[in-house]
């Protein structure tokens, strides 16, 4: 009998019902007591076995967990949701990505991190130990060349040809295991040679792996041994006068208590939440995947030196895009409010990759107005001197710099190019102050590089074979270890009693170098002696004028700009002059250690070797000048989807900013929520009152699922440029 007509719950307030039960118990609940409960509230009279069934319908949408606890009943509890005050970052999202991807991929990554753990006072602690005395440019070296080495062997292999007898002419070792060992070495070759380390083709030119044919380009690969050496000393920075692996880098007192007085630090926070925005009526709230509405926010929290406590009091600033009813639709800070149905020009793939995107570009624009000295304090109105350092929670490098979105002509192609051009004005600030520059740097707190693992693990096996007589661990996994990540290697390497640090130093490891290409579809794009990237970016541009003379369609950006434009444009210029540079520093402890951050920053281009490491160094010796000077906080966000808490030591001007963020995504979610009240009501001619508007949260695990699919239609892997 219909429930409409007996009076009894329908489905929709069962499952209100039991998901406020278990919002009043944040530990959660077994079935038994859900039942009990929700039943004994709503005067149900279906059984409890019903009840499995509607607890498995919350779970297969996202709105509650299943999980066993230590006596082993089943238990039930909300699964984590995005809210205001539960906000999640870029880092955030690709920490969780294995979690929804691939569980073998997180499987392996969890094993790997244990086997380093369970060798830490042993074969770590050597392997630290002995990278304080290996030079870094030298050691990167025998490390690539070992790795071509390897691969020469495989290929002299894979092409030998039987000289006689009844197989006579036919290559001998062409099995698909070797093929296939051939082609993980090149790809992995080509990710450390190009996109880490940004090693030019005159030094080692790898083509792709083309199946059966082997390598392309006549199946071999160029070698230039020399040119490789020269190159490495404009990409890897040793530390100290030695200039090795690791090293300790020391701030002396009256640099500290210059700074303390002088330097001017500031952090800054960019994160998100979404909820499903509607209207409750009398049949309940109704959710509608076009009304996922994500709210994007940034703040950055100045610290004053103590000079300028002494003129002005010890005060410290804010500064964030101002968040008030007009601004929400102002052009200038578009980004901020994201939903589906405003976009309707776009795939579901490119709104979740703008969506991304905007959160970065809206942390972006207040580190640009930061960082040039045009922000003012959110209370006061007061301006902001502009910082010695500014410390960016996350990646410097722009989210989406893929040029195959930065031509598009729709509002994914705008965002794109709103975050090259505020990364260029960034990047022109330093350029300008070349004596004293500032500093532009990114504390990432998850990344998916795998530069130093991959180094640390040969090194481990191999490596100090060569340069010791002895490898460090004859029988270390490679295969196991091999999935751990860069963070989580650096911070049990560098977290070890054999290094010990000292007051006012850091041990820390080597700076390593890639260029903007290098992060881009461009990566792997040989030039001669006359190509620069003014001419290639002409070419691609007239063969897009061709396209469209020939099949028509809508023209992209590159071709509605002139050449003298495009000779100008904010992606030229990052190509020709934009380099990052990133390092680990040492600054946790304990059993386990927090998980230390990889530290990055922006770099004009320099032409003379000795230039860029002077530039390096400086630049470096100031960084940990600032750490030293506004020391660390414990962040302790967990990651939702594992149950885990993640404990990580990141500069205090990050932390104050992450925590003042969660204060300014309230008022910019009420604010929002009162703009479409107020023209609901115009449009209606009719009072809406405010607490039947409501913006749901919504699972963290249901989000981050809409972002898996959209990558799902990601370019191929050879232009993929979504790396953090």
């Amino acid at each position: 009998m219909n429930s409409a007509i007996t009076g009894k719950p329908d489905v929709a307030k069962r499952e209100v019902a039991i998901v406020n039960h278990l919002r009043d118990n944040p530990e959660g609940a077994t079935l038994r007591e859900i039942y009990e409960a929700v039943s004994d509230k709503l005067g149900d009279t279906i059984s409890r076995p019903a009840y499995y069934k509607l607890l498995d319908r919350l779970i297969v949408a996202g709105k509650i967990d299943q999980i066993d606890d230590a006596q082993g009943a089943r238990r039930y509890l909300i699964s984590p949701q995005l809210h205001v005050t539960n906000r999640i970052t870029l880092d955030d999202v690709y920490e969780m990505l294995p979690f929804v991807e691939s569980t073998e991929t997180m499987a392996r990554a969890i094993d790997a991190q244990e086997y380093f753990y369970e060798h830490r006072h042993t074969v770590i602690r050597k392997t630290a130990s002995a990278l304080t005395q290996e030079p870094a440019v030298e050691i990167f070296f025998r490390w690539i060349d070992d790795l071509l080495s390897t691969m020469q062997a495989d290929l002299d292999l894979y092409h030998l040809v039987e000289p006689e007898g009844l197989h006579q002419g036919q290559q001998v070792f062409s099995d698909a295991s070797l093929e296939r060992r051939l082609q993980h070495q090149c790809e992995t070759l080509r990710e450390i040679l190009y996109r880490h380390l940004s090693i030019p083709h005159e030094a080692v030119d790898i083509s792709e792996w083309d199946g059966p044919h082997g390598l392309k380009r006549l199946g071999r690969f160029f070698y230039n041994p020399s040119l490789l050496t020269e190159t490495l000393k404009a990409r890897v920075f040793g530390v100290g006068e030695q200039e090795t692996v690791l090293g300790l880098i020391k701030v002396d007192e009256p640099t500290l208590v210059s700074a303390a007085q002088d330097m001017i630090i500031s952090g800054s926070d960019g994160s998100f939440h979404a909820g499903t925005m509607g209207i409750r009526t009398a049949q309940g709230f109704v959710e509608d995947e076009s009304f996922v509405v994500t709210f994007n926010n940034s703040v950055a929290y100045i610290r004053s030196s103590e000079r300028m406590a002494k003129q002005k009091g010890d005060k410290k600033y804010l500064h964030s895009a101002p968040v008030t009813r007009q601004t929400l639709d102002d052009p200038t800070y578009k980004g901020m409010v994201l939903a589906p149905f405003m976009f309707p020009m776009l795939t579901a793939s490119e709104y979740e990759h703008m969506a991304r995107t905007a959160s970065d570009v809206v942390q972006m624009r207040v580190d640009d107005e930061v960082f040039n000295g045009k922000a003012r304090d959110l209370t006061t109105g007061e301006q902001i001197m502009p910082p010695r350092i500014h410390i960016r929670d996350g990646t410097i490098t722009p989210q989406e710099r893929g040029f195959n979105h930065y031509i598009q002509m729709n509002p994914y192609g705008d965002i794109a190019r709103e975050g090259i051009a505020r990364s260029r004005s960034i990047l022109q600030r330093i350029a300008s102050s070349q004596r004293h520059p500032q500093i532009y740097a990114g504390c990432v707190k998850s990344t998916q590089l795998r530069l130093f693992s991959r180094f640390i693990n040969w090194y481990i096996a191999k490596g100090s074979r060569l340069t010791r007589g002895a490898p460090i661990e004859p029988g270390w996994d490679i295969e196991r270890a091999g999935f751990i990540s860069d963070i989580d290697v650096m911070t049990v390497l560098l977290a070890n009693e054999a290094v010990p640090p000292a007051p006012n130093q850091f041990w820390m490891s080597c700076v390593v170098l890639r260029q903007f290409a290098s992060l881009t579809d461009f990566y792997a794009q040989r030039f001669g002696n006359e190509r620069t990237w003014l001419s290639f970016l002409k070419e691609m541009r007239d063969n897009a004028v061709s396209t469209y003379d020939k099949y028509g369609g809508e023209m992209p950006y590159h071709v509605l700009i002139s050449e003298d434009d495009l000779a100008e444009d904010a992606y030229l210029y990052m190509l020709e002059h934009g380099d990052y540079a990133s390092f680990y520093v040492g600054h946790t402890w304990g059993e386990p250690p927090p998980k230390i951050p990889r530290y990055e920053f922006l770099c004009f281009r320099e032409a003379d070797t000795t230039q860029i490491k002077q530039h390096v160094v400086r630049t470096v010796d100031q960084i940990a000048t600032a750490l030293l000077t506004c020391q660390f906080s414990q962040d302790r966000d967990h990651n939702f989807l594992s149950k885990v808490t993640l404990t990580k030591l990141i500069p205090s001007v990050v932390y104050m900013a992450h925590e003042f963020a969660k204060q300014l995504g309230k008022k910019l979610e009420t604010d929002y929520k009162s703009v479409v009240i107020a023209r609901l009501a115009a449009r209606r001619n009719q009072r809406i009152e405010e607490r039947d508007v409501e913006i749901q949260p919504m699972s963290v695990r249901r989000y981050i699922q809409r972002f898996v699919d959209a990558r799902k239609a990601l370019p191929p892997p050879e232009q993929d440029t979504d790396e953090r």
